[in-house]
């Protein structure tokens, strides 16, 4: 283990994601990333003005379940926002821009976000982790990657990669982009509201050295959300994130050890 490096195919897939983000960054990447991070005044803005006792209620079942069964988070999750739109009288696909006809060009824009972003996201990965190291608290990464840098079988792989790939995706937008962010851009201003649920989204996952990253990563989803007025983008883009990552881990993990 002490000699192993990392093979070919992690090399080349790295060198080439990089090289596409250098690209994209260096071409129109300051605008993009600007007009994601402050999106114009002009664009309306997506407001849930529910009363304060079911989000209340809502939110603490979501901590409940998290700590009791994180398995029925994507559910619960899915109910509480259906229940919140309810309360609104808000049609959810309407609401959340479900029915937009041209898939490739939300995906052709996720696309384009992400090599764009990929540095920034980067860089403060690496500043985050730094930061940690330098008040030399421990440098643990999440149980989660743990679990899927040990799994080496289709069984145990297939369920990790649906998750992080749809279910994860799909519910984390649903709640943070699709209801969390209008209802508090219904009772704050809408830059606090969009900070905050960005900070929210970085919070629950419980790492510290990915908290900067990931709330920046969370401002850009609001940002791909109040711009295209559809969820659809930004769920395309948080799977192209987490299917980076499973596939650089995937090229690069090292060899159990005997």
């Amino acid at each position: 283990m002490a000699n192993w490096t990392p093979p070919l195919s992690a090399l080349v897939y790295g060198s080439t994601v990089l090289t596409l983000a250098l690209s994209f960054l260096l071409f129109g990447g300051v605008g993009r990333i600007r007009t994601l991070l402050f999106s114009p005044s002009r664009i309306p803005n997506p407001t849930l003005p529910t009363p304060l006792l079911p989000f209340v209620l809502g939110v603490s079942l979501l901590g409940l379940c998290a700590w009791l069964s994180p398995a029925l988070l994507p559910g619960t999750a899915l109910a509480f926002a259906l229940v919140l739109l309810s309360f609104s009288k808000q049609r959810p696909v309407t609401f959340w821009g479900l029915q937009r006809p041209h898939l490739g060009t939300d995906l052709r824009l996720s696309l384009t976000t992400f090599f764009t972003l990929f540095i920034p996201i980067l860089t403060l990965l690496a500043f985050g982790s730094g930061m940690y190291l330098a008040f030399g608290w421990p440098l643990e990464p999440q149980p989660a990657l743990l679990r899927f840098l040990e799994a080496r079988d289709t069984k145990t792989l297939a369920p990790f990669l649906l998750y992080a790939l749809v279910i994860a995706p799909a519910w984390e937008e649903l709640f943070f982009r699709g209801t969390l962010f209008p209802w508090l851009s219904s009772r704050l201003p809408v830059t606090q509201a969009h900070w905050l649920s960005a900070l929210a989204f970085g919070a629950v996952h419980l790492h510290g050295p990915t908290l900067i990253p990931l709330t920046c990563l969370g401002a850009v989803l609001v940002g791909l959300y109040r711009n295209s007025q559809s969820l659809i983008p930004s769920f395309f883009l948080h799977s192209l994130f987490n299917a980076n990552t499973c596939i650089f881990l995937l090229l690069a993990r090292p060899p159990l050890p005997p």
